[in-house]
């Protein structure tokens, strides 16, 4: 062990600085990934990384700079959870902080449900790496041998003396510099000892702040001198500004400067009063250059490709076709369509930018302050350098945030006038001038052996691309030609056994943007699988619960978890039991990102009168290995009910030639309060595997479990999401 000030990287001295640790006490230094280019930060953390990101204080506290952005689902909560494992100290003890992006070196975006599925590992091993290194600190101040040094709570015993943390950090020390720790002394890998804070149902620090109205998001930021903008956007989809008459709206009271950037697209307008802003905007005379041809993604029809077998990936491709003798004369094909939808968080987006000759800072909401920070600096033409990006907690992100439009006009407004710019979008806005979940469309063929079993499964499905969705449109053609989109495939293999199994696709990029969207593929994939399921298990006349328990036999350990979370959803529900008139139930199941096990049951009534499709009642069972918070995880598990409503009744974004028809809540229809089921949450814990995807692993069959039980309620089989009762019955 030695301390050391010299032959640090600057670049690693930079973010250290920023961080405070010159005067704050220990940070066990490891290293760091690099800086990557203006693209959105995907880089999986390593083991090293997190060493940086953990340090004691001179009283010692622990201050955790969290690497994920906070919109809800509560990752810094359940990673504070596991600092707090390993190092045995309280809730109280630890300040988790959202790094700015100058503080720590880049790490990935978030995304993907990957808080604690991608991050628990690193996390638990930076603090790890951190403890060992403050108990050899200990054996040195009491000459003891290690063994004879016991981790307790907040620091260390040894012999009769005892050393708090803090007594640990050398007064005279910049910064301790340790090789790399042994991943074996984590506590999440190797529980060698009782758990005191993983699996506690702690409380996120900001509940208070957040209920009470002091919660600070990015339309709260105020800066000295601040001023506010706005901009006249583009009215439909790939439109170019072509030319800005200002009309002498500079000369208005109030008005300090109008931005003309026809290079970026932007005609925007700063003034000192943002009650005048929509007036003023209204003068401007703007001309835009529409593309030619339509929008509406028309090509996102599977019965387009089929004839010609036209798909550009396959997905899978095996076992033997059946003899067409075996196949006892019960074949089925079946289509299913889901329709395109909006983020539609809570909060709209806003952002404030301070940029002067040197530097740019950055206040916002975004799910990847170093996409931001990257997009920022080459449109000021700028050194990334030279940007700080402020990330705050934001109201509902679900994919939606991975870019921050207003920090693009704010800094280019700040830029102009040379003083702090607000920048706030409306609901309008956001329905418009944001990216979507695209439409999916599925064909499903299959058939019957003798044994009444599945003798072959040909799915096909169209969409458009959702990871590359976002891509520069230098890059796109080259993307969409050679690369597969994970995202747009997610959920689309199958968990159940085929004699010949084959799912094609292709990602097919429309005018309409699309990007992440909650879950990505997973929810429109598994509604197809799960509702040709149902449909083959009627075919067979055959229970769809054990229709499904059959075809998971023999197919891995993970189809094992599944089968135990059907089982746990049977037995909570009581599956099986007659339904009233009018009532039906039905069941789902999936495999999220090859780590979380669920399945959901849900009861749906059928009123006559009202014209209405109700969900009364949903049971889930999930299996997401280790549970760190189950507050956290029920609560994830609960929003992901909530929106597999949304997706089988109520959520559709209607486009025409570049425009989406719906702009506010009005007419982009939610769950409402009065709707909501009630809801029975079981969490299945495989304790010795880490944890898995929660934040969207639900959200999957919940919409084919709707589908299923309106089937059973009716006879009629919902292939089409939204669908209400008028469709159903039309």
């Amino acid at each position: 062990m030695k301390f050391m000030t010299d032959h640090i990287d600057p670049d690693r001295r930079r973010f250290l600085t920023n961080t405070g640790w010159l005067a704050a006490g220990v940070t066990v230094l490891a290293s760091c990934s690099g800086i990557l280019p203006v693209l959105p930060t995907t880089g999986n953390p390593d083991n090293d990384d997190a060493s940086t990101w953990i340090q004691i204080l001179a009283d010692g506290r622990v201050r955790f700079f969290c690497p994920r952005m906070e919109m809800g689902q509560g990752a810094t909560l359940g990673l504070s959870q596991i600092v707090a494992e390993e190092l045995n100290v309280p809730q109280s003890q630890i300040n988790c902080l959202t790094p700015d992006s100058d503080q720590v070196q880049p790490f990935k975006m978030t995304v993907g449900s990957e808080g604690l599925s991608v991050f628990s590992v690193p996390v638990s091993h930076g603090a790890a790496s951190l403890r060992e290194h403050l108990r050899a600190l200990a054996v040195a101040k009491s000459g003891l041998p290690i063994s004879e040094v016991t981790h307790m709570r907040g620091g260390f015993k040894a012999g009769d003396v005892s050393f708090g943390f803090g007594d640990l950090v050398p007064v005279d020390a910049e910064l301790v510099v340790a090789e790399t720790g042994d991943e074996q002394s984590s506590y999440l890998v190797r529980n060698t000892r009782p758990r005191q804070a993983i699996g506690e149902r702690w409380k996120h620090p900001d509940l208070e702040k957040i209920v009470t109205g002091q919660m600070i998001y990015s339309r709260d930021v105020s800066r000295p001198g601040m001023l506010f903008g706005d901009a006249v956007r583009p009215p439909r989809f790939g439109a170019t500004l072509k030319k800005v008459d200002d009309k002498g709206v500079r000369d208005l009271p109030g008005v300090v400067s109008v931005v003309i950037d026809l290079a970026n697209n932007l005609a925007g307008v700063v003034a000192d009063n943002p009650m005048i802003l929509p007036g003023v905007l209204e003068m401007l005379d703007v001309q835009w250059q529409t593309p030619e041809g339509s929008a509406d993604a028309d090509a996102l029809d599977v019965s387009k490709y089929r004839p010609t077998d036209d798909f550009e990936h396959t997905l899978v491709d095996e076992g033997d076709s059946p003899d067409p003798d075996t196949i006892r004369g019960k074949t089925h094909q079946a289509m299913y369509t889901t329709s395109s939808m909006a983020h539609a968080a809570m909060e709209p987006r806003a952002a404030v930018a301070d940029v002067n000759d040197k530097t740019a800072e950055i206040w916002c909401g975004c799910q990847d302050p170093y996409f931001v920070r990257g997009r920022v600096a080459a449109l000021l033409g700028r050194g990334a350098e030279d940007i700080v990006v402020h990330p705050l907690r934001m109201g509902g992100g679900f994919g939606g945030r991975v870019l921050c439009q207003p920090a693009e006009e704010a800094a280019l407004m700040s830029a102009h006038v040379g003083k702090p710019v607000r920048v706030q979008w409306d609901r309008e806005t956001e329905f418009q001038q944001n990216y979507f979940q695209p439409k999916f469309s599925h064909a499903i063929d299959s058939g019957l052996n003798e044994r009444g079993e599945i003798a072959f499964w040909h799915h096909d499905f169209v969409s458009a691309p959702i990871i590359f969705g976002l891509a520069p449109k230098s890059v796109a053609p080259v993307l969409d030609a050679f690369v597969a989109d994970e995202g747009t495939a997610r959920g689309a293999l199958s968990p159940y056994r085929a004699d010949h199994k084959r799912v094609r696709y292709s990602d097919i990029r429309t005018d309409v943007p699309t990007g992440a969207w909650r879950g990505l593929g997973a929810a429109p994939n598994t509604f197809a699988i799960e509702s040709m399921m149902d449909e083959m298990a009627h075919l067979a006349e055959t229970d769809p619960l054990d229709f499904r328990l059959t075809h998971l036999r023999t197919a891995g350990p993970m189809a094992d978890r599944l089968s135990s979370v059907l089982k746990s959803v049977a037995d909570l529900s009581k599956w099986g039991r007659p339904a009233p008139d009018n009532t039906g139930l039905g069941i789902a199941c999936a495999i999220y990102k090859n780590q979380t096990s669920v399945a959901v049951v849900a009861e749906v009534k059928i009123d006559h009168q009202s014209r209405a499709v109700k969900v009364a009642r949903l049971w889930c069972s999930q299996d997401c290995g280790l549970v760190v918070n189950p507050d956290q995880v029920e609560n994830q598990v609960l929003g992901n009910l909530v929106w597999g409503c949304n997706l089988a009744l109520k959520e559709k974004l209607d486009i025409q030639n570049g425009v989406v028809e719906q702009t506010n809540f009005d007419s982009y229809n939610v769950l409402r309060f009065d709707e909501a089921p009630q809801t029975f949450i079981h969490l299945l814990e495989t304790a010795d595997t880490p944890p898995g995807a929660v934040g969207e692993s639900a959200f999957a069959p919940t919409a084919a479990a709707i589908a299923n039980a309106t089937f059973a309620a009716t006879g009629k089989r919902p292939r089409h999401l939204p669908f209400d009762y008028d469709t159903l019955f039309a």
